[in-house]
């Protein structure tokens, strides 16, 4: 197969991008939208058109793309697929609608396709020219109704006296035999009109998404006691627009499951209203158009008085009720539920890509020998010994726990395993018989400690052997080497010594016990009579490390490694479940390289991971996987194929190629030997040079990250700096050049190296490649993740009972989801640090704190031995909750770099606000002195004066009552409603809910519906706008409430203040 002739365009994994089909305006909205510049996202789509992968970008063209970072580049490729993915769409719409319906593609309708900016939009302005299963509307059609409902529509005077109209129209042979028919018949074109209309989904679509709640109901069909796991959700309702991600998930999966019900409650009357308000009656000429863009949409005009004064005006409202009911809403809920869906599944793939990175990008063990433990009970626990490049030494099985129950065998086993091969780490799988394992290995740690401190100290004798030695048969005993065989349990088996094998208790004696032969002649004699080879005691095994220590390992994913093809290829001769075990022990040592050779979704890191579309979880999931094994890079001489094939440019075929030219070849010695491998040619070498490593080759700088295209320049700036590519290799350079780097000036290299002509792909070398070759150059062959903390090493288990609040622990982050995270302290289960116990301070989400892997200080805030659980938290015993600070008024918070901020303007910057004097307790002012006399103003003109004295009654009006004397009325500051305010006006808080809020809240209480009754008289309740003096008060109630609440703030002031 030629290479020369592949360009990068064929030779990208992924299809190439085309140019053509992105327009300026999607440019610009993309970068309006990320805040970025548009030269930025035009480079971005030209270089992903050109075949480029986004690692390769990030990394290796970051003057063209203004260094912008990963992230942002792949939500920069979201978007414009997104975009591409719409223009193809309108293109498809007008061809359809010019090839079907090309009477109706308006001007008018061409140009609203082509402004509309959302798929929801374009899909509305689409859906009456789609293709629907055969309709009331079309069955109406069929019988000739559709000139009689225009013309109701248009309010033709034709059919100003509709009943004498209808009843020229009744026609049984057609179906039509009365009046009530043919106007049913005509209100289902109508109603099929309206349901079409843009205007009127869109509007019906924000009511629903502004007003709808999501009810649930326990299935009427559910079995007694099924489904148990969605009893919250028996009787449950929610805002569909608040609404969070999980809990839409478990909804869904409880409907699929036959045990709930869902359905979906909105605000009806109000949106029939705001709907009517736009119903799509006909245009006038001299109206004005549809807008070309919603960008420049005119003001709004409501349709109502045209519908008022429609003549058929009752008859459009009966039938835009049928179209709301039976064909809009129906309709909208489905498309609702399936908006949700998305976004919950959106959500639940984002934090399932989180949780992967934090996984694959932890920490490695390196140079370790470790022991890793498959634990299980019937079957047993399976143990493989690896060296310190994940080879397996030797392997075996122990049964120490039900229903055998050998564990002394089990742990003299693991005792010989340990001394024998000096394991440093024990891995002990998470999964079932975890918690009996880790016992077992804690107990053999603390043997191993113990006899370290005390050597005189011996493993006593077992019990099984004890005592079951009978006496020997009148023949004389000889002693003779023990076989080799699996030790008992409880004897020492680290060395093998001369014994007395004693037989079983009722069984005969086997062959370690003389027996008389049957001719006479002892067994003995005959032994005597050959000559014996000197018995060679074997080497007694060396001393348990003292650093032995063991991990719990997150063994997710292992049984689908040991029954994959990439398991079965690697160890082909072993068991599958050896395979798991292995694959528990090297996931440790080095987590990127074991945990590739999984499918992603079977790692365990996710939230409802089942739940969501596969393909959708697969691709996301995918490019984390591509992300983190292109950050940390791969060495070219120990890769495997699973961990090749996620390199940028290559793919599982290349992969293999590179693998097989490496065993027919040996190790690769430089990058450039990558040019030899049949399917490689300049465009993929380009793409995945910079990524694979070689260590120990020809060239030092192929150990960096410094990329191919860049090594002239490389090779410069070691030259100006006194050094060259063997310095790399020197560790007293590499100190030395360290010095120079941190003095030197990126920018005037960079002038240097464009002055001699050096370039990178066709184009001057700037700052930001010169600063990526300092730092690969300083670092050379470091591996990122070295930075990383290791995981937590172990000498003993935690127990329930040895807790106590307070007690500080570390722990280990398993999972992270959106109420909390998963934490492993060592106890039997995992515990959870609620979100609320992260921080001392508001978490919105709590990835802003934690990562899976992530070692963290947890405390103990209580314990139920009853249940098992343990309830823990990240916030130091005795630190406080930090408050939300707010800034001064008049004052701006600090930029977070720069300079001040320059006041605006002329005015000149505010100064301190003088501080108020503290304002007497109430009760201590003195009292207002005197007004002064108002100046007397002159009587008006033609005004009568009244004269003094009690005033007449007047004719034909009965007298009224005298006023009551104020002893008799309550005091001022008092509400008429009693008790009740003054209960209210103790919380003002809750004086501000609103109708709404109480009713979402539930059903309401006998004070409150006690307080609600007293209020329709006298309202005790205060508005937000009477608190802040933008209303006057309306009641006594309001007054007292008022009043009450002011004297309380006062008197904790004051309170405060005496403090």
């Amino acid at each position: 197969m030629t290479t020369s002739t592949i360009t990068p365009e064929a030779e990208v994994s992924t299809p190439p991008a085309t140019r053509g089909d992105l327009h300026p305006q999607d440019l610009s909205r993309i970068a309006q939208d990320l805040q970025i510049r548009k030269v930025q996202v035009e480079a971005v789509a030209n270089l992903l058109a050109d075949g480029n992968t986004i690692p390769f970008i990030t990394r290796y063209r970051k003057e063209r793309t203004g260094g912008l970072d990963e992230e942002m580049l792949r939500v920069i490729q979201e978007r414009i697929n997104a975009a591409r993915q719409l223009n193809d769409r309108k293109a498809f719409i007008l061809r359809t609608i010019e090839a079907q319906h090309k009477e109706k593609l308006t001007d008018e309708l061409r140009a609203a396709i082509l402004a509309a900016d959302n798929p929801k939009r374009l899909e509305d302005l689409y859906h009456p020219f789609k293709r629907k299963r055969s309709t009331l509307a079309d069955k109406a059609r069929e019988r000739g109704l559709e000139n009689l409902a225009l013309a109701i529509w248009t309010a033709d005077p034709v059919v100003a006296n509709l009943e004498e109209v209808l009843l020229t129209l009744i026609n049984p042979e057609q179906d039509l035999a009365s009046t009530e028919a043919i106007l049913e018949g005509a209100g289902h074109i109508l109603a099929e009109m309206i349901a079409d209309a843009a205007e009127i989904r869109g509007a019906i679509r924000h009511v629903l998404w502004e007003s709808g709640r999501l009810v649930t109901a326990k299935n009427e069909k559910l079995a007694e006691g099924q489904g148990q796991e969605y009893r919250e959700y028996f009787a449950f309702s929610e805002a569909v627009k608040s609404m969070p991600p999980h809990r839409i998930l478990a909804i869904n999966r409880g409907e699929k499951d036959n045990a709930i019900t869902v359905k979906m409650d909105w605000d009806f009357v109000g949106g029939r209203a705001f709907a009517l308000e736009r119903f799509p009656l006909p245009r006038k000429a001299d109206e004005p158009k549809p807008p070309e863009s919603n960008e420049r949409r005119p003001r709004f005009i409501s349709r109502l008085p045209e519908l008022e004064a429609h003549p058929h005006r009752a008859f459009l409202e009966h039938v835009f009720d049928d179209a709301l009911n039976r064909l809009l809403v129906p309709s909208l809920e489905r498309e609702i539920r399936r908006e949700l869906t998305y976004r919950a599944e959106s959500h639940a793939v984002s934090v399932f890509a989180r949780n992967l990175r934090s996984k694959l990008l932890a920490a490695p063990l390196h140079n370790k020998r470790l022991l890793a433990i498959d634990p299980a009970f019937r079957t047993g626990c399976k143990l493989a010994v690896l060296d310190e490049v994940g080879n397996l030494l030797v392997d075996d099985v122990i049964y120490p726990h039900q229903p055998q129950n050998r564990k002394d065998e089990a742990k003299s086993k693991l005792e010989e395993l340990v001394r024998r091969y000096q394991v440093q780490v024990i891995a002990i799988g998470n999964g079932t018989a975890c918690r009996e394992t880790e016992e077992l290995v804690s107990e053999l740690i603390a043997e191993l400690e113990q006899r370290r401190i005390d050597p005189s100290m011996k493993k006593p004798l077992s019990t099984e052997t004890a005592g079951t030695t009978e006496p020997a048969p009148t023949a004389p005993t000889e002693t003779t080497i023990a076989p080799e065989a699996v030790p008992a349990a409880g004897a020492e088996p680290v060395v093998a010594t001369e014994s007395v094998t004693p037989p079983e208790s009722g069984t005969a004696p086997e062959s370690g016990v003389a027996q008389a032969p049957e001719a006479g002649v002892t067994e003995s004699a005959l032994t005597q009579a050959e000559p014996q080879a000197p018995v060679t005691p074997p080497e007694p095994l060396p001393e348990a490390l003292a650093e032995l220590a063991y991990v719990i390992v997150n063994e997710a994913g292992a049984s689908v490694y040991s029954a994959s093809p990439i398991g079965r290829e690697e160890f082909p001769q072993l068991d599958a479940t050896l395979r798991g075990t292995i694959s528990i022990g090297r996931r440790l040592q080095d987590p990127l390289a074991e945990l590739v050779k999984i499918e992603p979704q079977h790692v365990g890191v996710g939230l409802y991971q089942h739940d969501v579309n596969p393909r959708y979880l697969r691709e996301s999931l995918d490019s984390v996987v591509e992300s983190c094994v292109n950050s940390v890079g791969v060495n070219l001489n120990t890769a495997s194929v699973p961990l090749l094939r996620h390199v940028s440019g290559l793919g599982p075929k290349l992969a293999e190629e590179v693998v097989n030219y490496r065993k027919a070849n040996g190790p690769y010695r430089s990058r450039q030997q990558l040019n030899q491998v049949p399917g490689i040619g300049e465009g993929r070498f380009v793409q995945m040079a910079g990524f694979l490593k070689v260590y120990g080759g020809e060239d030092p700088l192929d150990k960096t990250w410094v990329h191919p295209e860049s090594y002239a320049a490389a090779r410069e700036v070691l030259s100006e700096m006194g050094f060259s590519p063997s310095s790399l290799d020197d560790p007293t350079a590499l100190e030395s050049m360290l010095e120079k780097v941190k003095s030197a000036n990126p920018e005037e290299i960079a002038k240097g190296l464009q002055s001699k002509g050096l370039t990178v792909a066709g184009e001057p070398i700037g700052v930001l490649t010169v600063k990526d070759i300092l730092d690969a150059l300083i670092k050379p062959g470091v591996d990122p993740r070295e930075d990383l903390p290791p995981p937590v090493f172990k000498k003993g288990i935690q127990k329930l009972e040895d807790l106590a609040a307070g007690m500080e622990l570390k722990g280990t982050i398993l999972n992270v989801v959106d109420f909390g995270a998963f934490v492993d302290v060592g106890l039997k289960d995992s515990g959870l640090v609620h979100i609320s116990q992260m921080a001392n301070r508001y978490v919105k989400t709590p990835h802003d704190v934690v990562a899976v892997g992530d070692v963290v200080s947890v405390w103990v805030l209580g314990v139920d031995k009853e249940r098992n659980r343990v309830s823990l938290t990240m916030i130091a015993p005795g630190s406080e909750r930090k408050p939300m600070e707010r800034q001064p008024r008049g004052e701006r918070a600090p930029r977070p770099d720069g300079p001040p901020r320059e006041p605006r303007g002329d005015r000149p910057p505010r100064g301190e606000r003088v501080p108020r004097g503290e304002a007497p307790p109430r009760g201590a002012r003195p009292p207002r002195g005197e007004r002064p006399p108002r100046a007397e103003t002159p009587p008006r003109e033609g005004r009568v004066e009244r004269p003094t004295g009690d005033r007449p009654p007047r004719e034909g009006r009965p007298q009224q009552q005298p006023v009551k004397p104020r002893s008799t009325l309550p005091p001022r500051g008092v509400s008429r409603i009693g008790s009740a305010a003054q209960q209210k006006a103790k919380k003002p808080t809750e004086q501000l809910e609103t109708p709404a809020t109480t009713e979402a809240a539930g059903a309401e209480t006998p004070e409150t519906a006690k307080v609600k009754k007293q209020s329709k008289k006298s309202s005790s309740k205060v508005s937000t706008e009477a608190l802040t003096g933008k209303s006057s008060l309306s009641s006594f109630g309001e007054l007292a409430a008022l009043l009450a609440a002011q004297e309380q703030k006062a008197k904790q002031e004051n309170e405060a203040k005496q403090e």
